[in-house]
């Protein structure tokens, strides 16, 4: 009985570890789909993000964007275009760092039950995302040196493809493995 409950432990942690690079797996996928229109690229980053929060819950979530973001400060090229520590400090470093606090506030609010219908999960995608894109432009004027030049560049290119992206993210319901996985019993 010990033994089983020792390989189901592990078993357990391998799962997650599975799970959480799965989902930055995720994070990369939204990088790569990239159009470059000036300083900062349209990406699909705010669509994977709240989808790989749905899937994976708020935790594993957000383990999930730490180790996206650690795998690109480390050099692997998972950024849209590119990657090492540099990115984690130039222009489009806002959006990048405040993709955790994004997940964290997207998984919170599923927690709290916003994740129950598709229009209460479409407010609070969009709440996660016009946090990243907020933080990402107050960054962005740090090197524009003008609010009004990053709120041109860093935000209004985005509106209408974040506002889709959002509404596409909102189908997937939160905790959508764990539905699956408990489905299935795995």
């Amino acid at each position: 009985m010990h033994n089983a409950r020792a390989y189901s432990a592990g078993a357990e942690l391998w799962l997650r570890i599975a799970l959480v690079l799965a989902g930055s797996l995720l994070m990369y996928a939204g990088a790569k789909f990239s159009i470059e229109i000036g300083p900062v690229p349209i990406t699909g980053q705010t669509l994977a993000l709240p989808i790989v929060v749905a899937l994976l819950g708020t935790r594993l979530g957000l383990a999930a964007v730490v180790a996206y973001l650690a795998e690109g400060a480390l050099g692997l090229p998972v950024f849209a275009r590119g990657g090492g520590p540099g990115y984690l400090i130039g222009p489009t470093a806002g959006y990048l760092w405040s993709m955790p606090f994004a997940a964290v506030a997207i998984g919170v609010a599923f927690d709290r039950g916003w994740g129950r219908d598709p229009l209460r999960r479409f407010v609070a995608i969009f709440a996660g995302t016009a946090l990243v894109i907020a933080a990402g432009a107050l960054w962005l004027a740090a090197f524009t040196g003008s609010a009004r030049a990053a709120f041109a560049m860093g935000v209004v290119p985005f509106l209408i493809g974040d506002l889709a992206k959002c509404a596409i993210a909102s189908a997937v319901p939160p905790q959508g493995l764990a539905r699956l996985a408990a489905r299935f019993r795995l």
